[in-house]
């Protein structure tokens, strides 16, 4: 009967063990604060820059050339972003079109069920925290995470 008790003993201190090992290495996972996501682009561009900056040590004339640096990039950019703009509607378009087509080809059982499908998407990704495009068709939601946001 020792033994069993021992036994027993042993593999509950065990248990217990392992239990408080993986208590402590699972983090909970918190979303970024409210604040955060209220952030226009442009504050959250300057709270990164300015993290980066402290994390690096940069000096003020080190960071003042490291914006001069952004901007002027930025500006070279811009024609490019302008060409991915255009580029992203008219692929938009198509995505319109090719959605009209497929939808013409279901039955109107099919149609409500398709749409039930695609509410059924946005509203698992919004619990998920994604932002849908408005670019986008009705049919085609291409959800991207805020941070990756860059209207």
């Amino acid at each position: 009967m020792n033994k069993k008790f021992l036994m027993l003993t042993c593999a509950a201190a065990l248990l217990i063990g392992i239990n408080s090992v993986r208590a402590v290495e699972e983090e909970p996972i918190t979303p970024p604060p409210a604040t955060e996501k209220a952030m226009s682009r442009d504050d959250m561009h300057k709270m990164r820059a300015e993290k980066f900056a402290q994390e690096l040590g940069l000096t003020d004339e080190q960071r003042k050339k490291a914006e001069e640096i952004r901007k002027a990039d930025f500006e070279k950019m811009r024609p490019l972003m302008d060409e991915m703009r255009a580029l992203r509607e008219k692929m938009d378009a198509m995505r319109q079109e090719n959605m009209k087509s497929f939808e013409a080809i279901l039955t109107p059982e099919q149609q409500v069920k398709l749409k039930k499908m695609i509410e059924e998407h946005k509203r698992k990704m919004d619990e998920r925290g994604f932002r849908h495009h408005g670019r986008h068709p009705e049919g085609a939601p291409r959800p991207m995470p805020e941070d990756v946001h860059h209207k």
